[in-house]
């Protein structure tokens, strides 16, 4: 049976979604965002977006039982591609060998309003007995 993870340290959805899903040692994300678990306000800035994003996906994984070494695909959405760059400095910090790093497609789409990045993941790991 599918276990919906909602944390308490990540930014919750508007609609009736879960921060993600694990079914059978396979989590899958939906949109994790920049947004402030707290005001439900989104940072000025993209670089602050993108960083609150990344902790919140690690947020997701511990709260799954799931660790960074799991994640086999991460999906990048960002408003303005050219914000790749401010992504790799958490890339590297969470996948710091190149040998271990899960695949990752960067798109450009449009986002809620004043949402600079959205993340998406999977990640295979062992299933609970």
């Amino acid at each position: 049976m599918v276990r919906s993870i909602y944390s308490s340290k990540v930014a919750q959805h508007k609609n009736p979604v879960p921060n993600a899903a694990l079914h059978r040692g396979i989590l899958v994300t939906s949109a994790i965002f920049g947004k402030d678990p707290e005001t439900g306000h989104y940072p000025a800035s993209a670089a602050q977006q993108i960083a609150m994003a990344f902790s919140q996906l690690e947020a997701v994984l511990e709260e799954a039982g799931t660790a960074p070494q799991d994640v086999v695909k991460l999906d990048l959405y960002f408003t303005n591609k050219g914000d790749r760059e401010l992504a790799n400095e958490h890339w590297q910090r969470i996948w710091p060998d190149a040998a271990h790093r899960p695949a990752r497609h960067a798109h450009e789409a449009i986002l809620p309003e004043g949402c600079a990045f959205q993340i998406v993941a999977m990640a295979v790991s062992d299933p609970a007995p």
